[in-house]
């Protein structure tokens, strides 16, 4: 068995691991956003005795959701440097084994290559060549049984134990793990990318949004703005993304222990409190172990507090159960979409795009969105499951964009405009809004925005209006549970400083929680989520953890015993305020236009 990530070489093709907990592994994704990949995925396998060998693959037809028509996500294996007769890809939309066909091999080395035909998204997990014609099952846990008969155990390695562990580098991670270093902590930041900075990265491109530096703590935010890009925008070039920003300024902390492309995928716990956990890493999906005293779900999706028991909310909750006006009247599963941003530019050369009229979205001069850059109203995945869904959410953001840009180019009444137009970029990581909520000693409502509500251990201050975003009612109708365009509702409220008690899990002792996970309800989300709050909130947590080591308490003691240590600290904010300062941008959505250039 040959994991298709543990390759010696992924020519173009690129490791895909934000499914691993739905599908149990990271990927190789034929990502080429139409044109067929000039480089195939290479390694070697020691073939151990002459005989015949069926040739099977894990893979999936990602299209077959919204399509019977041939897909385009397909792709081929070479042996030796010989195809197989069959296409791979083609058959189920959820992870199988498809059978190949039979190789005479002499014992000794082989070579084995992943060829892609279209650079339309095609993927490959693992590759076996066996004896038998038996095919595994297609269930996860038959995929797992598998996995361990043929590779073994893959037992972690102890890389020892951190006074705070951060789970998850998006912003609210990264601003956690700085605040908690700066002030003596030893700290562990385990991201599941190769790249820092979440929905603000370069892999997924979407502008900060709020306000930082506002009272009741105003040095609360310099620290943001050391990591914070200089421009806004979403869905613009990498470079608009500053990843190495990012990068440079934790890298410089000596107390932060940095480890990317890990996805945490078990957790052990000592009473109500979690002791550690085992993160597996996307490329060579080597295992290893990090104990710590104190942690912080920063994942957004709370994995973290799922897997150490905390309570946990998704969804719409009902008009009664908290008085909210803005609450539909029966609580449902609703969530606020995935964004997958993507852009075209107009160059001085002619090009093609394959015509999607077989297997994509079917379109025409009416439900046609002819823009030359998706923006955070292109929003999929509402009436899914933000979590078991999460796959085929990405994918349909992919699907529409692909479909939208085939449809310009080939049939739009107006494609002499698109003649010298290029799809250059297609995100194929997911810009989510909402999924999982922690529930804290305290869930925060809409009332407490609106009245406002004040509490006595406010923290840091949401500034942004209540967004709730709902589906287009045109788009809904055209596409009836499967639509792709959203609009915005806001609601205005008054800058409102959050209570500390939404920032830790009210279940498990030991773990904070910072970002669009903490306690609060789906209509109040709507203020906190956007990225500068949630860098907020994670400075406050990191805090919190420095309060918590100092006096060998659990982060509900800070609120009942500690509270005047925090904002001692908050008063004083962790940042550098000896940089340049460039965070004046997109602070407070006031419209909720919709505008590709936005």
């Amino acid at each position: 068995m040959a994991l298709a990530t543990t390759f010696a070489e992924h020519g173009d093709w690129i490791v895909e691991q934000q499914f691993v907990l739905q599908m149990g592994s990271s990927y190789l994704l034929a990502h080429g956003i139409g044109t067929p990949l000039a480089k195939d995925a290479v390694t070697e396998i020691e073939v151990p005795a002459d005989g015949e060998y069926t040739l099977l693959v894990r893979t999936k037809n990602w299209t077959k959701h919204w399509s019977d028509g041939p897909t385009p996500g397909i792709f081929q294996v070479l042996v030796d440097g010989k195809a197989d007769d069959a296409t791979f890809g083609t058959d189920k939309v959820n992870w199988y084994w498809q059978k190949g066909g039979k190789f005479n091999l002499k014992k000794g080395r082989h070579t084995i290559a992943l060829h892609d035909l279209t650079g339309f998204d095609g993927r490959c997990d693992a590759v076996i060549l066996t004896q038998t014609d038996e095919v595994p099952a297609d269930s996860i846990e038959a995929y797992f049984e598998v996995r361990k008969a043929l590779l073994g155990e893959n037992k972690p390695e102890d890389k020892g134990a951190f006074d705070f562990v951060v789970v998850g580098g998006g912003i609210s991670g990264i601003c956690a793990s700085l605040a908690a270093a700066r002030l003596g902590l030893k700290v562990a930041l385990i991201q599941d990318r190769y790249v820092l900075g979440g929905n603000n990265s370069s892999e997924v491109r979407v502008g900060l949004g709020g306000q930082i530096n506002v009272d009741p703590y105003p040095s609360l935010g310099y620290l943001l703005n050391e990591i914070g890009p200089d421009r806004i925008g979403n869905a613009r070039g990498a470079h608009h993304y500053q990843d190495d920003k990012k990068l440079r300024v934790v890298e410089a902390e000596k107390n932060i222990t940095l480890f990317m492309g890990y996805t945490v995928v078990e957790v052990a716990k000592n009473g109500d409190k979690i002791a550690s956990v085992v993160a597996q890493e996307a490329t060579k999906q080597n295992r290893i172990k990090i104990s710590g005293t104190y942690f912080s779900d920063c994942t957004g999706d709370a994995h973290l507090a799922v897997m150490a028991g905390a309570e946990c909310r998704m969804g719409r909750e009902a008009r009664s159960e908290f008085n909210e006006p803005l609450a539909p009247e029966k609580a449902d599963d609703m969530t606020m979409g995935v964004s997958i941003e993507w852009y075209c530019e107009d160059w001085n050369t002619p090009c093609t795009f394959p015509d999607s009229l077989d297997w994509g979205l079917k379109l025409d001069e009416y439900t046609v969105e002819p823009v030359h850059r998706a923006n955070w109203y292109w929003e999929v995945g509402m009436m899914d499951d933000q979590i078991a869904d999460a796959e085929k959410i990405r994918d349909y953001g992919m699907y529409v964009a692909y479909s939208t840009f085939s449809y310009c180019k080939n049939r739009y009444s107006k494609k002499e405009d698109w003649q010298c137009t290029h799809l250059t970029w297609v995100s194929h990581v997911s810009g989510k809004r909402e999924s999982r909520r922690v529930m804290g000693d305290y869930i925060l409502r809409e009332q407490d925005l609106t009245r406002p509500i004040h509490h006595e251990d406010e923290t840091c201050t949401t500034t942004w209006r209540i967004d709730q975003h709902y589906p287009m009612e045109k788009n809904s109708r055209d596409y009836p549970k499967a639509e792709w365009m959203s609009y915005g509702v806001l609601t205005p409220i008054d800058f409102y400083a959050l209570p500390y008690r939404c920032f830790y899990s009210k279940d498990v002792a030991n773990m904070f929680m910072a970002g669009r996970n903490i306690s609060v309800t789906h209509i109040a989300l709507g203020s906190t989520r956007v990225m500068r709050t949630c860098g907020l909130i994670g400075e406050v947590v990191g805090m919190a953890a420095k309060v918590c080591a100092e006096h060998k308490a659990m982060p509900r003691d800070v609120y009942t015993t500690h509270f005047e240590d925090l904002k001692a600290l908050m008063r004083k904010g962790t940042g550098r305020t000896d940089v340049p300062y460039t965070q004046f941008y997109h602070q407070v959505d006031r419209t909720g236009h919709q505008a590709e250039d936005r």
